[in-house]
């Protein structure tokens, strides 16, 4: 039960607006060469409008980058951008109003109902057969292409991101050497490992100060590293079930609770809020959490403000009690591009032709950063430093692309040595053979998890503290997940979910 954006239902105005584009496409065939775009000395620009979110600022249409774009491609971008913080009402809107642009961002169509329907009612291209002949978009992972299908339909572009490199541990690489301890392997060795920096001094201040491990709330996003699965797993007979009804999920919560009895984790973890969990880590609080695999190098930058000779270092997540390391892999994208099917089959193939250009990283930063030696310098490893002036222009200025897929994005920045850009490189490569996806990517919310998901993630997540501080037992997490297995509502969610897990598996 993934956790996403709040959506609304639109659907009889996603139909009707279905009805009234599905006719406006111009015929033709799907095989003909991307290359074949409008354009040429003796035809006038194109123009393509985008809708698409911002987290903060909103670029002007006459950047240089957009205006070389433009030159390019013989077109006239028109980029409109709505605030992360009413995408979705803003969405619907005009979604019911029939004012779609060319080109639509949806957070994910799954919790989008209304985008949903039109989709399913042919109010967008179908690129299926569009989409293997732009050589740069066919790069992006194949399991990326797979998640974002709607009935087996590649129905948008996603705005890639890495699949793996979220889950790492992320340890106080000082603190192990000063008490002469190797990065735990297994669950009894990073036990043992949160024990020693809460109770040997690891800063050396002579204080009782020092914990094991943090993390913020319920923490759901570390129980999969004991082999309970990503969001959902596999009973014996094959079916679904949500991971939180296996044992090893159990495993684990039994395994915070005799670490938070003992003194190990950080006890006010169930009010720390997210921003918290940094400060923890450079305030010699904990020597241990679990994130994206760059954050080590760049919170290390900060520690040795402090503590000159502090040092965070990733590893691998320890094994599980089956002798294996666990990790989720990440739907591969945040955000999909909708393109509306009122445009012909030739400004489809101009919008497909852009957006393959900036699938590359030349594309990429002429649109994010904007000219090369004037707005932004590149260095030899490849990097980009903006100029200030070309972070005003530019902020948020790539939000409407699709973008480039960097394999290895969560565990490179700027300015990072070579010998840890490498060795977080072989670390994403290791964890990338063993992460498993959601088996439910890209399936509709059913219907009773549309009405009581809120309710029921947050009544799991409480129990989850409860059980690990010790205010609940195991055996009332038996029992509360015995309510749910007999709950009419979540009986059907399961089983709608699974229905539409085995009717995508047939596509």
């Amino acid at each position: 039960m993934r956790k996403r954006s709040k959506a609304w239902l639109a659907g009889a105005a996603a139909m009707a607006l279905a009805a009234s584009l599905a006719g406006c496409g111009k015929a033709g065939g799907a095989n003909s060469n991307p290359s074949e775009a409008a354009g040429g000395a003796n035809k006038p620009q194109m123009d393509i409008s985008v809708t698409t979110i911002t987290f903060g600022g909103t670029p002007s249409n006459d950047l240089d980058g957009y205006k070389e774009l433009n030159n390019k491609f013989n077109v006239k971008m028109n980029v409109n951008y709505i605030p992360a913080n009413n995408i979705n009402e803003k969405l619907n809107a005009l979604l019911a109003s029939k004012e779609l642009t060319d080109v639509m961002f949806v957070e994910y169509l799954e919790s989008t109902p209304s985008y949903l329907n039109a989709v399913q009612q042919g109010a967008f291209w179908d690129l299926t057969p569009y989409v293997k002949h732009y050589p740069n978009l066919s790069k992006y992972p194949e399991s990326v292409w797979e998640n974002l299908k709607v009935d087996g339909k590649i129905m948008s572009l996603p705005r890639v991101r890495p699949l793996d490199g979220h889950m790492a541990m992320s340890i106080r690489q000082d603190w192990l050497d000063k008490l002469g301890l190797q990065a735990p392997k297994t669950m009894d060795e990073l036990y043992n490992v949160m024990e020693a920096f809460t109770k040997k001094d690891p800063d050396g201040n002579g204080k009782a100060d020092t914990y094991g491990l943090v993390f913020v709330g319920a923490p759901t996003g570390i129980m999969p590293m004991f082999g309970s699965g990503n969001n959902w797993a596999q009973d014996a007979a094959g079916n679904l079930i949500p991971d939180w009804w296996t044992p090893q999920f159990r495993d684990g919560l039994a395994f915070l609770n005799k670490a938070y009895q003992a003194g190990l984790l950080l006890p006010d973890f169930p009010v720390l809020k997210s921003t918290q969990l940094k400060e923890m880590l450079l305030q010699s609080k904990a020597g241990i959490a679990f994130n994206n695999i760059i954050d080590s190098y760049l919170y290390s930058l900060d520690l040795q403000k402090v503590v000159p000779q502090g040092k965070l270092t990733a590893y691998e997540v320890p094994a599980a009690a089956d002798g294996k390391s666990h990790y989720t892999q990440a739907p591969g994208y945040y955000g999909q591009l909708l393109i509306n099917k009122k445009v012909s089959e030739e400004k489809l193939k101009k919008i497909l032709e852009i957006y393959d250009y900036t699938a590359t990283k030349e594309g990429f930063n002429l649109i994010a950063y904007g000219i090369k030696d004037k707005d932004y310098k590149e260095a030899a490893d490849g990097f980009v430093t903006q100029t200030d002036e070309g972070k005003k222009l530019y902020d948020n200025s790539s939000s409407w692309l699709a973008g480039y897929f960097n394999k290895y994005a969560r565990a490179e920045t700027s300015g990072i040595p070579a010998d840890i850009r490498q060795y977080n490189y072989k670390l994403v490569d290791a964890i990338s053979q063993k992460s498993k996806p959601d088996p439910t990517i890209g399936l509709s919310p059913t219907a009773p998890y549309l009405e009581k998901g809120a309710d029921w993630n947050k009544k799991k997540q409480d129990m989850m503290v409860n059980v690990i501080i010790g205010k609940n037992s195991l055996a009332d997490w038996d029992q509360f997940v015995k309510s749910y297995q007999e709950d009419a509502s979540f009986k059907k969610h399961v089983q709608d979910t699974n229905d539409g897990y085995k009717k995508k598996a047939k596509k």
